[in-house]
């Protein structure tokens, strides 16, 4: 008697060889971090190259695009390892585990993802190693299915200190991210124990979300606000609310620096394209441009989830 090559592998005590258990494999996958649920995209139109031409484009507008694009790249570092331990096949398979790797990636680390599953949990982490260290955690999370296994909510954490250890880096810290993709994508974003290179630990907190017809980013900052390199540097809070495709308003709250104590309130709102149409501050400091009628949001609104 032949065997057929599944009933062989059955009986050669492989496990569960059913077509279902490789279907699955999308489920697994649809666990993990991917970029149109865990990024931010502020305003989506205020980065359209051929708006510009239209008139300047808000200075909070600018500083938010900016700060958006730095918490990114704290999440791409992320998604860099996730979609290249599951560039291949997964390595093992049962019904509620996977395993891909080890697969060799950037600085020439071997890395391994696994995953499990329970009643809709999603469990996982990547581990790995680089050439002469012991093998370490460097990113893990959990991800709650909802009415899809991708339309669900949870978080991870990204070892950075890990990962520059094996890069040969000097930044150090902790990333972590709670989302929320039951309606639309909500994120908050910490960047904890950060260490720059110099030398300096600070710690960030961001906040976004983004549905359909509306989108709000906050979050706190300290820059230098006059933009001339002075060391007196200001906290700054931002919160950023639009209307895809309308506009929106940005409204700042900045103590310290040069303002002292006492808050300086400086609101801005804006086209589809990021272009000013009205300004106004609380101490009369920049100048009175348009009217309030053309914003989208005809109310001061400050940071509230951070």
């Amino acid at each position: 008697m032949i065997l057929s090559p599944l009933l062989l592998l059955g009986a050669l005590g492989c496990g569960n060889v059913s077509n279902d258990i490789f279907d699955d494999d999308v489920d697994f996958a649809a666990a993990l971090p991917e970029e149109s649920r865990q990024t931010l995209s502020f305003s989506d139109d205020t980065t359209d190259e051929a708006g510009r031409g239209l008139g300047e484009r808000a200075d909070l507008v600018e500083l938010s695009v900016a700060v958006a694009g730095g918490v990114n790249a704290y999440v791409f570092a992320v998604l860099g390892v996730v979609d290249a331990a599951i560039e291949l096949p997964p390595s093992e398979r049962t019904e509620d585990t996977r395993r891909w790797g080890p697969h060799t990636g950037e600085c020439g680390v071997d890395f391994t993802l696994l995953m499990s599953r329970s009643a809709g949990v999603y469990d996982w982490s990547v581990s790995g190693h680089a050439a002469g260290t012991e093998d370490a955690v460097l990113l893990y999370g959990t991800h709650f299915a909802g009415t899809s296994v991708a339309a669900g909510d949870g978080r991870f954490v990204w070892d950075h200190s890990r990962w520059n250890e094996w890069c040969a880096g000097t930044e150090t810290g902790l990333v972590e991210v709670a989302y929320d993709n039951r309606d639309g994508v909500d994120l908050v974003v910490g960047v904890n124990g950060w260490t720059t290179t110099s030398g300096d630990v600070e710690d960030w907190t961001y906040a976004y979300r983004r549905t359909g017809s509306l989108g709000d980013f906050q979050y706190r900052t300290v820059t230098d606000l006059e933009g001339d390199g002075s060391e007196e540097l200001a906290n700054v809070a931002v919160r950023d609310r639009w209307i895809p495709g309308e506009g929106g308003r940005s409204d700042a709250t900045v103590t310290g620096g040069a303002f002292g104590e006492d808050p300086w309130v400086w609101s801005q709102c804006w086209g589809p394209t990021g272009r000013l149409l009205w300004q106004e501050d609380s101490l009369a400091i920049t100048e009175q441009v348009g009217v309030a009628a053309a914003c989208a949001f005809t109310d001061v609104a400050g940071v509230d989830r951070i």
